[in-house]
């Protein structure tokens, strides 16, 4: 099959496609309706557990979220269905009432293994993508939960593509408090601890 390429194009055809295989795992890949279905059977029980824990919505106006790179407000529909009671509170106050809770951490770490561990590392210690669990951030407005969630929302340079309509706002949140769980720089730089 391979007689007429030479050995240097044969090697840089394999690389092509393993780098292909291996950026593919920096957005997550929508799942069959099968495993769709059976993950929200089981995962619709855990997040209603969750929710419960999330103290009474906040009231008053939502936030002005914007992107990361473009400034632009985000469009929050994103197919994903409607908001949790998390994602409405954390619209309102910015902050991630995810950010304490054990459980939903733990889950936190499972959507991150599956969905962002390729780029930046399963321990968020950094490969093709930055580190996410020192005090150095290639957007500060990151050190807030709000800036956060812009920048995984709606993206940012290089191959960090949007992850709106990927994964939903409530797996973001989740995601956003594994990645506090295993910070370990100064906690006075830890502006997402402070409650406004």
């Amino acid at each position: 099959m391979f007689k007429g390429f030479k050995s240097a194009n044969v090697s840089s055809l394999l690389a092509a496609l393993l780098m292909m295989s291996y950026l593919s795992g920096c957005n997550a890949a929508p799942q069959s309706p099968a495993a769709a279905s059976a993950d929200k059977t089981s995962g619709n029980q855990e997040v209603k557990v969750a929710a419960n824990k999330v103290e009474e919505e906040a009231s008053g106006p939502q936030l002005d979220f914007r992107g990361t790179i473009s400034g632009e407000t985000l469009d929050f529909n994103d197919g994903k269905g409607p908001d949790s009671p998390a994602v409405k509170k954390f619209k309102v106050t910015g902050h991630n009432p995810y950010n304490e809770d054990k459980e939903v951490i733990n889950r936190g770490y499972t959507i991150f293994a599956t969905a962002c561990s390729g780029c930046h590392g399963h321990l968020a210690e950094g490969k093709l993508g930055p580190a996410l669990a020192d005090d150095y951030w290639t957007y500060p407005k990151n050190l807030t939960d709000k800036g956060l969630f812009e920048t995984l929302y709606g993206g940012a340079e290089g191959m960090m593509g949007p992850q709106k309509g990927l994964i939903s706002q409530d797996e973001m949140l989740q995601i956003m408090s594994w990645i506090r769980s295993v910070y370990s720089g100064d906690p006075k730089k830890a502006k997402w601890l402070k409650k406004d």
